[in-house]
């Protein structure tokens, strides 16, 4: 991209940069593409495509909880 087109990226909402940027690596840039087109480094582009590990764990955690019937707060008393 262009300094211009660089510039309009950095312009979108955080949202809006993540999706850009899981779309580009879905057309097979990888993460030097990705951080050359957008004006980002490799790392902050890795971040955005790793997976989501602690929201999958507490998704988890959540699951285990309803699925025991317990509302996930101990009783202290």
């Amino acid at each position: 991209m262009d300094r211009k087109t660089q510039l309009q990226f950095r312009l979108l909402t955080q949202d809006a940069q993540r999706s850009a940027i899981r779309r580009l690596a879905l057309k097979g840039l990888d993460d030097e593409e990705i951080a050359q087109a957008t004006g980002w480094s490799e790392a902050e582009v890795r971040r955005v495509l790793e997976p989501p590990v602690v929201a999958d764990f507490m998704a988890a955690v959540f699951q285990r909880t309803r699925r025991s019937g317990s509302s996930g707060n101990p009783v202290r008393g």
